[in-house]
């Protein structure tokens, strides 16, 4: 019969062979070498791309349709007519216009801490220095008090535990060592259920900068909203009623900015104190009951620091617990404030 020969020669070999293409081995390790050599390339070019050009086109500021149609409607009315719809517009910075106003309900809480302590270990450079002690106290005996509807402040020196207090308070410290007594609403702290009511507003204002402020609220009200709540109250984006997000967006006053792209500080988007604003509604749509807020202010001018601060009062207008870190306050913001703990 007819003898059929083995062959280690597979068809993939035969056919490339057939048209006259190599088949050696090394060009699997060539064609490999030019697959992550145009990866590299191509990514370093698209991040010096990135870094370096800009933009086409000038950054214009951007308002929102309903603000558009509202100027346009006041532009032919008559002046009686101009007063009515300025005042209709006006933010409301009275307490009466923003108590009991939100869409959905919380639990005004308070916040009460006796003799506080806080230790860390000593750093080894003290040790060799002479300091004999394991720990070292960073907080002595700190006792006090944070109720809804006021506005606290922690003030210091640069140094003095403000932040360390806030933290702590917070249940951001994740080191160290904690002693003494914190009761929220008459029970004593639990953290897991403590971070479901309380909102943290950090010195830095990090947003996504490809999405307008309104996606920015939406967003971290569908993160941090409970499953639960239906999405015309969670504001989705085409529903008919945006309830809870435009609320949100009114008492920090930022209806107006809510369609314009956050961007690049410094660069495009929005201005510094309206970023600081924009930190305070991200972390109000999640429906908290206490906020803490660390040095809302740093880095503003007067003027700055006054909007910021009449934002964070409407806050405080609706009944929700504040607390806030300032270094060095001027007179007008200092008078802001409805108590003021001193370290």
């Amino acid at each position: 019969g007819e003898q059929i020969s083995a062959s280690t020669t597979t068809i993939g070999q035969e056919i490339p062979e057939s048209r006259g293409l190599n088949f050696d081995g090394y060009l699997f390790w060539i064609s490999l070498g030019a697959l992550f050599g145009f990866a590299l390339l191509l990514n370093i070019g698209f991040t010096l791309a990135l870094t370096f050009l800009k933009t086409s086109g000038s950054s214009r500021a951007m308002i929102s349709l309903e603000k558009f149609s509202e100027m346009r409607v006041s532009e032919d009315s008559t002046s009686g007519e101009i007063v009515k719809e300025h005042s209709r517009s006006t933010p409301m910075t009275n307490k009466e216009s923003y108590k009991g106003k939100m869409v959905l309900p919380f639990e005004p809480l308070t916040v009460a801490f006796q003799d506080l302590k806080y230790y860390i270990d000593t750093p080894l450079e003290m040790r060799e220095r002479g300091f004999t002690e394991k720990k070292l106290r960073l907080l002595y005996d700190v006792t006090g008090s944070l109720r809804p509807g006021v506005l606290t402040a922690l003030m210091g020196v640069s140094g003095a535990g403000k932040t360390t207090l806030l933290d702590i308070l917070a249940g951001r410290n994740t080191t160290g060592y904690i002693d003494g007594e914190i009761k929220i609403g008459g029970y004593p702290k639990v953290q897991e259920t403590f971070a479901r009511v309380s909102g943290y507003c950090e010195q830095t204002d990090i947003h996504s900068p490809q999405i307008t402020v309104e996606e920015s609220v939406i967003f971290s009200a569908w993160l941090r909203l409970a499953p639960e709540i239906n999405s015309k109250t969670k504001a989705v984006r085409f529903c008919s009623s945006n309830e809870f997000v435009n609320e949100v967006l009114e008492t920090i006053e930022l209806d107006v900015i809510k369609d314009s792209l956050v961007g690049i500080p410094g660069v495009n988007g929005p201005s510094t104190e309206q970023r600081k604003r924009l930190t305070i509604a991200v972390e109000l749509v999640a429906n908290p009951s206490i906020i803490f807020m660390d040095e809302p202010t740093i880095g503003l001018d007067a003027r700055a620091a006054a909007i910021v601060m009449r934002a964070v009062k409407n806050v405080v207008d609706t009944g929700r617990t504040i607390v806030c870190t300032i270094h060095q306050p001027s007179i007008d913001m200092f008078e802001a404030f409805d108590e003021v703990k001193q370290f």
